[in-house]
């Protein structure tokens, strides 16, 4: 199972998913999606640690979809 953080639980109107083996591996993906996307130069530790509690267990499907029957990308 994986970890997924979405900009929309941070109250943000954005429909970006940072999504990662580890809490650790989320956070990064989605703090590099918010310097990139929503020019945030800093991330306090108090965003970050908001950002943690709004990780949750989840299966990441790839964006381009996922063949269960033949378990690959198509």
């Amino acid at each position: 199972m994986e970890e997924l953080l979405r900009c929309r639980d941070l109250g943000l109107d954005c429909d970006f998913e940072a999504c990662g083996e580890t809490p650790e591996e989320t956070l990064q993906t989605a703090i590099e999606h918010a310097r990139a996307i929503h020019g945030l130069k800093d991330v306090s530790e108090k965003d970050r640690q908001r950002a943690r509690q709004a990780i949750q267990d989840s299966f990441c499907v790839p964006k381009g979809g996922y063949n269960p029957g033949e378990g690959a990308l198509w």
